[in-house]
């Protein structure tokens, strides 16, 4: 008879322990879904924030430095051509087209400087796509004369920037040895 007594106490406390850990598993279970959940949408987060970060940290250095190389009397809307390249780190200005073709969504400066010889003038857009985003105006009537713009612009990857003629007739771009009309762009910071 002790044996049964012992047996049922035994088998009693088993079945309950077995049943109290089963219930303690039970109510866990839901809140260790949330939890689960709530650490994987951290996890996400997290290497979303490391991949952006990771993307503007790892890409080539963007800026480029061109010069014009001889005078010019451009035509209405004509495109300016800087032809002589100092620096294209990316490989984002095009020589034979004139313009900046963006490699990424982000922040840049642009920076414009040209002369005229005196007698003259020449007005000048600063264009991003087809939105003018500055301008520049040279010229004396008696004296060459160089102005320059600088401006810092949003673009999207694909978006040109260019520089174009204004006017139409009698403007003169003026190039000499001492006299350096340039283009010039650097990415800040990509977005």
């Amino acid at each position: 008879m002790f044996h049964i007594i012992i047996y049922c106490t035994f088998a009693c406390f088993a079945a309950s322990s077995v049943l109290e850990s089963r219930f303690v598993a039970e109510v866990d279970i839901p809140d260790l879904v949330l939890r689960l959940d709530a650490n994987e949408a951290k996890l996400t987060t997290l290497t979303k924030d490391f991949n952006d970060l990771k993307a503007k940290y790892n890409h080539p250095p963007v800026a480029f430095k061109a010069h014009l190389t001889s005078s010019s009397n451009p035509g209405l809307n004509q495109r300016i051509i800087f032809d002589d390249v100092q620096l294209n780190l990316g490989n984002a200005y095009f020589q034979h087209l004139g313009g900046f073709l963006a490699p990424l969504n982000g922040t840049y400066l642009f920076s414009v400087s040209v002369c005229s010889h005196g007698g003259h003038f020449i007005l000048l857009d600063l264009m991003k796509n087809t939105n003018r985003i500055g301008g520049i105006l040279a010229g004396d009537s008696l004296y060459d004369d160089c102005s320059s713009e600088t401006t810092v612009t949003q673009l999207n990857a694909g978006d040109q920037v260019y520089v174009q003629h204004h006017e139409s007739s009698g403007d003169l771009i003026f190039a000499h040895q001492n006299i350096i009309n340039s283009f010039t762009g650097v990415l800040l910071q990509i977005s």
